[in-house]
């Protein structure tokens, strides 16, 4: 099958992302990889598009599949769309096989890796980041090249065949956010799929695009008994999380502070200056826009010690999901936080290694005093 469409990074853009994404539906998909010369694929249902600009996808693997440690291995990985006559393709890569690829047309996509010629729809991915949840890990991946045919999507929900509605199931998952955030699910809640989707009165396809945002986000957990269930947050867990993140700039600013370039100083002022602009008096203007450019502005702080294994660390260490829980419980904040890394970014630019360090203490303090505050009005447990 030819297909009919192609974008290749960095020509991939929104809308052709949302034609191709628009065939995985809630439907089923292969995912391959190679690595070390050989050839990996599993059948998988928990992959969704997360967002268009830019063109990303999450794919949710168990750990004990082989598939799991290749893509680790490879940081690549394709996801082949199945169409509604290939359900004898799923079973063959849903059961464990010495040669899972027998009998399959392949070629060989824009990074290297096997696609299944007669899928439906092909999306390969380069991984940026990787989360470990429970017995899974999900993987996001930045969307290279994309590709789509005539047809319908092979799916696990009844109701017919239909396209992915980016907007609806944003708006949906932006629902299911404020009822964890707002904790009419109380912490280590178990929220079955169906339950989800009756709360929102939607389909289970939009509840599950929800919960797996929800995964990524930090806020459920997948359970291996229960399900998804509501991640708790406790005093002792945002503090091991915080001081470790002290713990990294407190060396970053060690390691770098003599070598750091007025370019790399630049770019860390223009990141501040956006997270800044975002925290208006006491209230955020965009809460999830704030959030973005405080990590990005403490990613590029970590960035200047030029040492990939400190910022892998940095991002597994789930910074996003604590503030989304403490800060992102109510719409106002302090300006304090703002003014202690504002002098966190001026040491900088003074090269002022001593008040930096300074600052950084300062920033951790204030982030953990108001997740206490917090968990003041929640028993404890957010």
């Amino acid at each position: 099958m030819k297909p009919a469409s192609t974008s290749t990074d960095p020509s991939v853009d929104a809308a052709n992302f949302r034609h191709v994404v628009g065939h995985l539906a809630s439907g089923v998909t292969v995912v391959t990889t190679e690595a070390d010369g050989k050839r990996h694929g599993m059948t998988a249902s928990s992959v969704t598009s997360l967002s268009l600009d830019p063109p990303m996808m999450l794919a949710c693997i168990n750990n004990a599949v082989p598939t799991a440690q290749a893509v680790s291995m490879s940081r690549r990985y394709v996801v082949n769309v199945l169409g509604e006559d290939q359900g004898e393709l799923a079973k063959q890569f849903g059961i464990a096989s010495s040669d899972k690829f027998r009998g399959v047309a392949l070629h060989i996509g824009a990074l290297g890796l096997p696609l299944l010629s007669d899928a439906l729809a092909h999306i390969e991915c380069e991984v940026v980041e990787s989360v470990a949840g429970g017995t899974h890990t999900i993987f996001l991946g930045r969307v290279v090249s994309a590709t789509a045919g005539q047809g319908q999507p092979l799916t696990y929900f009844r109701g017919g065949f239909g396209r992915f509605e980016f907007a609806r199931d944003d708006e949906v998952y932006g629902r299911a956010r404020e009822l964890v955030l707002s904790r009419v699910y109380p912490a280590d809640h178990a929220l079955p799929l169906e339950e989800l989707a009756t709360q929102l009165d939607v389909d289970q396809a939009a509840a599950f695009y929800a919960l797996t945002r929800l995964s990524s986000d930090g806020l459920v957990r997948r359970d291996p008994d229960r399900g998804y269930v509501i991640a708790p947050l406790d005093v002792r867990t945002s503090d091991e999380t915080f001081d470790a993140r002290l713990a990294i700039e407190l060396g970053v600013i060690t390691l770098s502070m003599h070598r750091v370039t007025d370019d790399e100083v630049a770019e860390l002022r223009r990141r501040f200056d956006t997270m800044a602009a975002l925290l208006v008096g006491e209230r955020f203007v965009d809460f999830h826009g704030y959030l973005d450019a405080n990590y990005a502005f403490h990613e590029h702080l970590v960035s200047l010690a030029r040492n990939p294994l400190l910022t892998s660390t940095f991002g597994r260490l789930s910074i996003k999901s604590v503030m989304t829980r403490s800060f992102g419980s109510t719409p106002e904040t302090s300006q304090k936080f703002v003014k202690v890394q504002g002098r966190l970014m001026e040491a900088f630019e003074r090269r002022d290694a001593r008040a930096a360090r300074q600052a950084a203490i300062d920033y951790c303090e204030l982030a953990k005093k108001r997740v206490r505050e917090i968990l003041v009005f929640t028993g404890g447990r957010l």
